[in-house]
This record gives C-alpha cells, structure tokens and sequence, in this order.
C-alpha cells in the first residue's frame, strides 16, 4: 500500500472511531457499533494490536449496552485475549471490567476479575477498584475509592449504608440514600448505574409488599433505559411491571407489556405466558410454553427460577416424576447470593406436596434467615410476580406448625386485599381453610374454601377454582361458584 493510501485509510479510521464515539456519547449504542465494526474491518491485517483491543472492548460494551449479550461476551473475550498476548494489563482489565456487567457464572467471572488483577497490578487504580466491585469485594473496592476520591466509586459507600438502612427498616432513608447514588450517576454519565440504581430501588419495595411505589419505580427505570437506549436495563425494568400487572390480574397490560419484550431475549416472559395459561386453566398451553434451562444461561439465578417454575407447571398437570426431577434440579442449583426466599412461590405446590422434609424445612429456614437479617420481611416474589406468605404458610402446615402457618396465611390475605392481588388472597384464605381442616373444624374450613372459591371465580382463576372445589367435594357438601 502506497504511503497516500495508507493516509487516507488512517484518516478513513480516524473518521470512523470518531464517529463511534460521537455515537456513544449520544447513547446511540448500535450506530456506535456499527462504527466500530467499521473501524475493525479498517484495521484487519494491521499490526496495531493496542488500537484493536481498544475497539473490540468499546464494541463489546455498545454490544452489551444495545441488550446484545452473547456478542458482547465474544468480543470481550477476544479484547481480553488480545491483551494477555501483548502483556497489556491495563487493556485487560478495562474489557474485563465490560465483562463483569455482563450477567454470568460468579465462579467464573471471579477468576476472570483475578486474572485482570494480577496483569494490571498497581498501575491504575480506578480499574482496580472497578474489578473489585465488579467481584464483590466491596470493602477493597470503596477503601481504594476514597483514597483517591473517585466519585463513581464513592457511590459503593452510599449504596452500603443504604442497604443497610433497609436491612434495619428504614425503607425512606433507603430510598432517599439511593436517589443520591442515581443522581450521581447521570451527573458521571453512567446511564447504566444510574437506570440500575431506580429499577434495584423499585424491586426493593416490591420485596417488602409495597408494590405501588415499586411499580413508579420501575416506570421511572425504564423510561431512563429507553431515552439512553440500554435495552438491558429496559428489559428488566419491564419485567419487573409484567409481574406486578400478573400479580393483580391485569392481563390486558401484561400483554401490552409482554409484546415490547422479545421472547428470546428474557425467558420470564415465556414463564409469564405460561403462568397466564395456567392461571385460565389451560393446561396444554402452559406445558407448551415450558422454558428449557439453557434459556438461563450459567447464571444460577436464572437456571433456578427456570427449574422453580418447570417444577410448578408440570406438577399442576399432573407430572409428579417429571416435577420432582425439577424440584430437585431447583434445589440443587449452587447459589451464592441467591435465596430460596426469592424462588420458593413459583414451585410451591409442588415444593410442599413432593419435597422431602430436609427440603422443606430448608426453604423454611431459608425464609426465617432472610427475616433474621432484615426487620421488613419479604411479601412479594419480584421475579415471579407473586406474594409468598402463602408458601411461607403452605410450608409451616406441611411441617404441623399450624398457627405459624396460619399467622402467614392471615397476614398473606391482608397484604394480598391491600395491593389488590386477588389470587395470593384467596391462595390464602384457602390456606386458612385447610388449616382449619386440620384442627377438625369442618364447617370452618368449608366457609374458607368457599370464600376462596368466590374470590378465583372473580378473577378468572380457573386453576385455583378448580383446586379448591375438588377440596370442597372431598369434605362432601356442595362445591361452590358457579364458573370453571
């Protein structure tokens, strides 16, 4: 190549990344992309490897900005493996902090945060403390953040001293903490964070049962995703909405929901059509719509509620083998900062009907832990869609405690009547039947089963209806209701 030609494509990459980066500053993250595709195809056969790592991990982050998670992966790695080769610890690190906020393996991406660690040394700080946060090794991360006054970093004290304002009851010192994280994100630029920080405050509030100030929440969330066009974070946010819409039976808005959310990119929207089908009674459909575990990823949480609710569907249908196999695979999914609490409502029926007692009593305990650490218990399942004081009861019955069980039932029926979640109520008061049942009080329990009938017939909640009128007939006497 002439010397002009070699000028003119220099000036043509020149152009090209410059344009990349007007992109990115634009939150344009796929003409971004495109740009720096570009500028690789410029550059095929050169011997500027520090320029190339440079774009492939700018690429990998637009990759995963625009929701594309398997290329970002892929490209990251290549920048990784590109950086190793040349001994460049700082281009290491860099692609791997990307790569940390890509959703994975823990195990893996630990050891990934320490192979970075050990190439970049001491010669850049701020990429140090980034790679710890990114591996949670939060004291590390925030000790270095405040020797150096690293305004992104500093955000990881407020974030601690707000969790733990939550973890003690304060829910509004929480949220008012976090509110100052968020506007210190926009103001750094880290659209990410900052949409992140309003989606974990909205998921909060629905754990603990205040499911209208998460749901402002997660609008808020995903209005910021969609004006910086992270569709990740967009994702999340709206299925954190699906499920609260799913939870109050607003199907109509579900679907609105559901048909903004491509069905391969997040598999709880096909858990959610399921659930749907299920709660119509439609048996066939919901077996069609199973979700297989390789939708999650290597992620545990994802691969665990995948299993939670394969578990739930096929024991409603009557697969109680097939059930138990899932049940078991829930059960044994290697969690590190996940809990049974957060899983337990999707699987319950089948969890207290197959489990063995070992089982059972550990998802018990996993709940009497979470309440342990946090004064304000968990209501609500946000991932699911679905309160959890009826499994908390359903367990403690299963396990003879029958005034904790039907403590949990009570208390489900009044926060369910609160937030308008008109099956958890009447899961409930049907717990609240079978309760009394137990305690010989059949005229009781059949008033219960009968308030719970009247409240599934309601809302259209074939399923359930029909579940408690066979329990109604097996006491004899009428079954009550008049739809399914």
């Amino acid at each position: 190549m002439s010397q002009d030609a070699k000028s003119e494509a220099r000036r043509t990459l020149d152009e090209r990344r410059a344009a990349a980066e007007r992109a990115e500053a634009a939150t344009l993250w796929e003409d971004a992309a495109r740009e720096y595709e570009a500028c690789l195809s410029l550059m095929a056969g050169g011997e500027d490897g520090e320029a190339e790592a440079g774009l492939l991990t700018a690429l990998g982050r637009c990759y995963w900005y625009d929701g594309q998670a398997r290329p970002a992966w892929r490209t990251l790695r290549r920048a990784i493996g590109l950086c190793r080769e040349r001994g460049d610890g700082v281009g290491m690190a860099a692609a791997t902090w990307e790569i940390l906020r890509i959703w994975g393996p823990p195990d893996r991406q630990r050891a990934m945060a320490d192979e970075a660690l050990e190439a970049l040394g001491d010669a850049d700080p701020h990429l140090r403390a980034l790679l710890l946060l990114g591996s949670r090794r939060m004291e590390e991360a925030i000790a270095i953040g405040e020797a150096h006054q690293f305004p992104d970093l500093l955000t990881a004290r407020t974030q601690e001293v707000a969790w733990k304002a939550l973890d003690e009851g304060r829910a509004e010192e929480y949220l008012r903490l976090l509110r100052q994280v968020y506007e210190t994100s926009v103001g750094l630029g880290r659209h990410d964070m900052a949409s992140g920080q309003l989606r974990g405050m909205g998921f909060a509030m629905m754990e603990i049962g205040r499911l209208g100030d998460g749901m402002a929440l997660a609008e808020e969330s995903l209005a910021y995703a969609d004006r910086t066009h992270l569709r990740f974070q967009a994702q999340l946010a709206l299925m954190d909405l699906v499920g609260a819409a799913f939870a109050r039976c607003e199907f109509e808005r579900c679907e609105e929901l559901l048909a903004r959310t491509p069905g391969e990119v997040d598999f709880r929207a096909d858990l959610y059509r399921m659930w749907m089908a299920l709660h119509r009674g439609e048996i066939g459909e919901g077996m069609r719509l199973l979700v297989e575990p390789e939708r999650g990823g290597r992620t545990p949480t994802a691969v665990s509620q995948i299993h939670a609710a394969a578990a739930g569907m096929l024991f409603a249908a009557g697969q109680e083998e097939a059930a138990r196999r899932e049940l078991l695979a829930w059960a044994e999914v290697s969690r590190q900062w996940e809990s049974f609490a957060e899983e337990a409502a999707a699987p319950g029926d089948c969890l207290v009907a197959l489990a063995d007692d070992r089982l059972a009593a550990e998802v018990r305990d996993a709940f009497a832990e979470r309440d342990r650490a946090r004064k304000l218990p968990i209501r609500y399942s946000t991932l699911q869609g679905r309160g959890v004081d009826e499994v908390r009861g359903a367990l403690a019955l299963r396990l003879g405690l029958l005034d904790e069980a039907g403590a949990y039932f009570g208390a489900g029926v009044e926060w369910a009547e609160r937030e308008e979640c008109s099956v958890d109520a009447g899961r409930c008061v049907a717990g609240l039947g079978r309760v009394a049942l137990r305690r010989e009080r059949r005229d009781e329990a059949r008033e219960e089963f009968g308030r719970a009938a009247a409240r599934f017939e309601g809302c259209g909640a074939v399923y359930e209806l029909r579940r408690v009128r066979r329990e109604m007939e097996d006491m004899g006497g009428p079954a009550g209701g008049a739809g399914g």
